[in-house]
């Protein structure tokens, strides 16, 4: 595997490729970049999504295009794109695992996901239901822009979907290793979801969920109790979270970023959040979310042999909260996989599996996940 530069960057690197892994940022010219590398490459799978503010590869955090390109004696891997909305995407999943299925001629080992934000879970459900229940691991991460303004894609081929996903199938003769991580601790400041539709809180132990929240903040959001507001950059730090599973005695928790509150007291988040769930105040820090770098590749990488290339996505709220601080993770994750050819992007909801549970995909926020390959 190796690292392209595709905007102004010398494409003779596309011989041999087999598939490119294309992030982009917004303002990068990702369109002519994609049409040159089908021209030069017709034969290569194209597949990836844009990027929050930058693209982390071995050289940093940069805006542009970027690929990771797979080559012979790589991980072979296919995909199946649709232009997909909210009422259909569990069909579409269901579909597009069975077209990767007979394309690759088997089960595949890994699954990565890029889809653009507001429906993941329902991708997911079309994606357990193709499989019995008892799905490949699956990671990724919902394409994204620099300030939530619609302007992210899917990009797979030539094209680049405003809305739907692209599902990659990876296979391989070694094995392909995951993992996904919050790096957040729990608080004891929590309380049970009673009144919710879809990805809005409307009571917490049937109290308004804002005034709960705004409680467990010691009164960081008073002043929009009243009139509603948007939250999402002072609740970085403070989402709040679902044990999901347990790994003997250590719980997972999958994170909600908590971005609206409205005046009738309810709390909108980027995923769903159903009436019964217990939510936990969540504390993070910018340390912690550095550190939660080296433990993602760690976790990944445990008991693996020679890496020889990854993917890395890590959320676009963190991105924001720690700034320039954002190439430090590239380096991190670089030195964490010995310096192996790798790409990541900065997303708007993150998928993954924890490991050593059952086999459950999960759509979070604030959340970091991995793929590495032998």
């Amino acid at each position: 595997m190796r690292v392209l530069l595709l905007d102004g960057g010398d494409l003779g690197g596309l011989v041999g490729a087999r598939w490119a892994l294309v992030y982009a940022t917004v303002d990068a010219p990702f369109g002519p970049a994609l049409e040159t590398l089908s021209a030069r490459a017709p034969r290569v799978e194209v597949f990836g999504a844009t990027s929050f503010r930058g693209v982390l590869s071995p050289s940093g955090f940069q805006r542009g295009v970027f690929a990771l390109i797979g080559e012979a004696g790589d991980p072979h891997a296919v995909q199946a794109v649709r232009a997909s909305a909210p009422r259909r995407a569990r069909a579409d999943a269901r579909a597009a695992c069975a077209e990767i299925r007979e394309r690759l001629g088997k089960r595949s080992d890994v699954l990565l996901l890029h889809a653009t934000p507001g429906f993941e879970e329902r991708i997911l459900d079309g994606v357990s239901d193709a499989f019995d229940g008892t799905p490949p691991p699956l990671y990724g991460g919902s394409a994204a822009d620099d300030d939530l303004s619609g302007r992210w894609r899917v990009l797979s081929g030539k094209s680049a979907l405003p809305e739907g996903f692209v599902l990659v199938g990876f296979a391989s003769d070694r094995q392909v290793h995951g993992s996904f991580v919050a790096g957040y601790m729990p608080t004891e400041r929590r309380g049970r979801v009673t009144s919710a539709s879809g990805r809005t809180v409307a009571t917490i132990e049937g109290r308004p969920a804002a005034r709960v929240y705004n409680e467990w903040l010691e009164g960081a959001v008073s002043d929009v109790l009243v009139s509603g507001g948007n939250v999402l950059a002072r609740t970085t730090l403070h989402p709040l979270g679902r044990m999901v599973d347990k790994v003997g005695q250590v719980p997972r928790y999958l994170l909600s970023h908590p971005h609206q509150i409205h005046e009738d007291g309810s709390i909108s988040f980027f995923t769903d959040v159903a009436v019964g769930e217990e939510l936990s105040l969540m504390l993070g820090s910018e340390a912690a979310l550095l550190d939660r770098t080296d433990q993602v590749a760690a976790r990944a990488g445990r008991g693996a042999g020679k890496i020889i290339g990854g993917i890395l996505i890590f959320c676009a709220g963190c991105v924001g909260l720690i700034g320039y601080k954002t190439s430090l993770v590239a380096e991190r994750f670089s030195q964490r996989i010995q310096e192996a050819p790798f790409l990541g992007a900065s997303t708007y909801g993150e998928q993954g599996c924890f490991l050593g549970t059952s086999t459950k995909n999960r759509h979070g926020n604030l959340m970091c996940d991995a793929v590495l390959f032998e």
